[in-house]
């Protein structure tokens, strides 16, 4: 990595700290002006990292996608980037903080992967890499937007549904689902560490995480009891209203659907067959590729056909993004195929 990249890449993770401070403080104190003044600097992080990308790829000679330090600094600019655009008419600080937040944890983990610039390997010499991957990074980031959309949607409805008894109860199959849906984030993290350490072969640290994996979530339990036990109500106040949280999950979906459809699989068959000979072989990762479109096919279909909303469609959108993270990058850590290049 080359010392202007690297500048920026700092400049770009000190904005995002400052970003998270600020509209976490906007949303303790309700003032407007640090709320400004956080999305100001979280467009600053944005535009630095972007930049960094844009050197990067002026340097190598090729789009910085082809291996996964690339992918996962890519991905996070997609998705602060995102997160800010669907949020330029309706403000919804927790979504804008959460993808600065989860933009900072990606760039931490790609800096655990070689950052070296390095030749393209000869099936990835081709401009179908730049629309290829490209769309699909771009729906993926809408996906990702969407995951936090669903995750807000579940934690409202459980504020919604305890803090006002006029309104119907929840269903029990729901509050089953909806709580499911508030764990996945720390099963999700230290899984997925477990198997970044074991991918990297430091087998200090997956043992760490395997044994320690429950007595972390267990320790998580009882902070997130007693945050909600004092903070309940504090946080169901600055939860945006449910409807639009699930219109807004819809949108989300709605636009990475097609670019992720075009760029991860037509996009892909046609470059399949230049380079391998054949459009469909059943790599992992076009299996699972097709999985991720299915899952998000039966959202939109349940949505559009069958009337569906709420915590149904919540969850099908929370599946729907452990899928395409496992896509992404838990294919390319345990899956050996075509694509482990990546």
């Amino acid at each position: 990595m080359n010392n202007p990249e690297i500048l920026m890449f700092v400049v770009a993770l000190l904005s995002y700290l400052a970003a998270f401070s600020l509209y976490s403080v906007s949303l303790g104190f309700k003032r407007q002006k640090l709320y400004s003044f956080a999305r100001i600097l979280n467009w600053l992080g944005a535009m630095f990292a972007f930049s960094a990308l844009l050197y990067r790829w002026y340097t190598a000679g090729h789009p910085p996608l082809s291996n996964m330090y690339e992918s996962l600094v890519t991905l996070s600019t997609f998705i602060v980037l995102g997160g800010l655009m669907f949020t330029s008419k309706e403000p919804i600080t927790l979504l804008e903080a959460a993808s600065v937040a989860g933009a900072v944890f990606m760039i931490g983990i790609a800096s655990l992967f070689p950052s070296n610039v390095r030749p393209l390997v000869p099936a990835l010499n081709s401009y179908w890499l730049h629309l290829h991957v490209t769309l699909a990074f771009l729906g993926e980031a809408c996906f990702a937007i969407a995951f936090v959309l669903s995750y807000l949607y579940c934690l409202k409805r459980l504020f919604e549904r305890s803090a006002d008894d006029t309104k119907p109860a929840l269903s029990h199959k729901e509050k089953i689902a909806c709580h499911a849906v508030t764990w996945v984030f720390p099963v999700l993290f230290f899984g997925g560490m477990g198997a970044l350490a074991y991918y990297l072969g430091s087998k200090p640290a997956y043992a760490a995480v395997r044994y320690n994996l429950w007595a972390l979530i267990g320790l998580m339990a009882v902070m997130a009891l007693f945050l909600l036990k004092y903070l309940w109500r504090g946080l169901s106040k600055v939860l945006p209203d449910a409807q639009q949280l699930d219109n807004l999950t819809y949108r989300a979906i709605a636009v990475g659907y097609p670019l992720f459809t075009v760029g991860g699989l037509i996009f892909g068959m046609i470059w399949a067959n230049k380079a391998w000979g054949r459009y469909w072989g059943w790599d992992p990762k076009e299996t699972w590729a097709l999985i991720t479109f299915f899952v998000y096919s039966i959202y939109l279909h349940v949505r559009l056909v069958r009337g569906w909303g709420g915590v149904s469609t919540a969850c099908l959108s929370v599946l729907g993004f452990i899928v395409t993270m496992f896509t992404l990058f838990g294919v390319n850590l345990l899956i050996s195929g075509l694509h482990s290049y990546i």
